[in-house]
């Protein structure tokens, strides 16, 4: 299960480099039926029929970017674990159709095996991918979600659900990177009612991301001990393997540290979104924590520290990314 995505740095800057052009055929013909309405009977089928992508544009060490970013080891050995591949050029759709992908591994893995979820974070999680499909075939609209998963079922895969479930978290991550650098550059450009959509967009990706935390691990801790995190873990992996590793989030939280002077001097129109941002920012984090806990991790040390226990890390995290993008 291969998963192709956008170096970060090559992701759109704005809302209007959203929209899906005539080269990529088949991303937007499926972007507009998910647009007009596709049925949850049909949905599925749909989605199955994308082609994969032939031809990868070859991977660079270091892509240029006003945010710091370098594809290091590091970062690669992280693709490699979870199965992603990264190419520089937006050729033939590769950011919608990386969304197509993951919306419908969430789908055939949520049918399959189902979800201890609600069916309101379910939605929330399942509603914002439709969204972001949508915005690439150039509409805007909130689609009813078609597609309701059973309850959990105790077979399912660990290895399978913990990597569906981060191909959606990376998924979701990129489009809040976008979301970020569309409301930088709306605010810019003293567009407020641009800016104002562009942060309630990332709000409504880190609930998502939220969401994509619990779906990723919702197994047992035997399981999760068994069979996950021996993979992340010499000789599998390099010593201090971690999720901090993520190229993604690697560019994220520098993207943070490049919107904190817009952040700290907001127009008064748009105070209360971005209260409401950083109140979902840390929910995230809370939902890490949530995880960690029950594999163990309230106690156990971190795959990246032997020192502290993997939840004391992550609230420490928490504390300095929400300062970072909170107000003085």
């Amino acid at each position: 299960m291969t998963l192709i995505l956008l170096h970060p740095t090559s992701l759109p800057r704005r809302e209007d480099q959203l929209s899906l052009a005539g080269d990529a055929p088949a991303p937007l013909r499926l972007a507009r039926r998910l647009a007009a309405g596709v049925s949850g009977a049909d949905l599925l089928d749909r989605l199955r029929t994308l082609p994969a992508r032939s031809g990868a544009v070859a991977l660079a060490e270091r892509v240029d970017s006003g945010v710091p970013y370098t594809y290091d080891h590091r970062l690669r050995e992280f693709d490699d674990h979870f199965g992603v591949e990264r190419v520089d050029v937006d050729t033939d759709g590769v950011f919608a159709r990386s969304l197509l992908v993951a919306y419908r591994s969430l789908l055939e893995e949520g049918l399959a095996s189902g979800t201890r979820m609600s069916w309101a974070r379910w939605s929330v999680l399942v509603s914002v991918l439709q969204n972001m499909i949508v915005r690439c075939a150039g509409e805007e609209a909130d689609l009813p979600v078609a597609v309701r998963p059973p309850l959990l079922r105790w077979h399912l895969d660990p290895e399978r659900r913990w990597r569906v479930g981060h191909h959606v978290f990376f998924v979701v991550t990129q489009c809040l990177i976008v979301a970020l650098q569309s409301f930088a550059t709306a605010l810019g450009e003293d567009d407020l009612p641009a800016a104002r959509r562009a942060l309630r967009l990332a709000t409504r990706l880190l609930d998502a991301s939220s969401a994509a935390f619990v779906f990723t691990a919702e197994f047992g801790a035997n399981q999760y001990h068994q069979a996950v995190r021996p993979t992340m873990e010499p000789p599998f992996v390099s010593a201090g393997f971690s999720g901090l590793l993520s190229p993604d989030h690697h560019y994220l939280v520098r993207l943070f540290a490049e919107v904190r002077p817009m952040l700290r001097q907001l127009p008064a129109d748009l105070v209360a979104d971005h209260a409401a941002f950083v109140r979902a920012l840390g929910a995230v984090y809370e939902s890490h924590k949530y995880v960690c806990a029950r594999f163990g991790g309230d106690t156990g040390v971190s795959l990246r520290t032997s020192a502290l226990p993997a939840v004391e890390v992550l609230h420490a995290l928490k504390l300095a990314r929400t300062k970072i993008v909170g107000r003085p």
